[in-house]
């Protein structure tokens, strides 16, 4: 017996390890995350012929965390451009905001950095999958998080094709939105 027991008390050893780990596993891993302060989304759109910018902009933005997926929700009614009638065309006309209200951008939580000490930051590309307009189209997205007291500030961009999400391409007065436009967020994550 005493030649197994070295071997039984290393696996006992090891069997609560393992078991310990299990049981934070879950916390850990459900730590909610939430959005706090004033987040700030951005759409950029381009029109032609000539030279025009559009940006669209919210600082109203949601996020769910199950434990793997942070998914970013941004009611469509609440991005502006800053002209009444533009914005009544493209959330009538073009989004239609009234079938599909949200837009939504989806990543996994394990796939993000995460930095551990206070003012450290990290840089990535991940995949997400972004929907508007109903329809999922996978997408990267380039990020930076940096570790604040309360949390993490991230800011994040993507390009997209509102083609592919079975948006009609705007069009008004011979000016054209070029379909490929890109997204910037803006947002400080708490542990919820």
């Amino acid at each position: 017996m005493n030649r197994s027991a070295p071997w039984i008390r290393r696996a006992l050893v090891a069997a609560a390890i393992v078991g310990s780990a299990a049981m934070l596993a879950p916390s850990l891993a459900h730590a909610a995350m939430t959005v706090s302060g004033k987040p700030k989304i951005s759409f950029f759109a381009t029109g032609s012929p000539g030279f025009l910018d559009i940006e669209g902009e919210s600082s109203t933005v949601t996020t769910t965390d199950d434990g793997t997926r942070l998914t970013f929700v941004v009611p469509m009614t609440t991005v502006s451009t800053g002209i009444d009638m533009r914005d009544s065309h493209m959330n009538d006309e073009y989004v239609q905001v009234a079938q599909f209200p949200n837009a939504t951008l989806s990543l996994a939580k394990a796939d993000v950095k995460w930095p551990a000490a206070l003012a450290e930051s990290a840089t990535g590309t991940i995949t997400g999958t972004f929907n508007v307009h109903g329809i999922d189209q996978p997408i990267d997205v380039t990020y930076t998080t940096k570790k604040s007291k309360t949390g993490y500030r991230v800011n994040a961009k993507f390009a997209f094709d509102c083609s592919k999400h079975g948006i009609a391409i705007p069009a008004y007065m011979g000016v054209t939105v070029d379909p490929k436009m890109t997204a910037e967020v803006q947002v400080d994550l708490v542990d919820g």
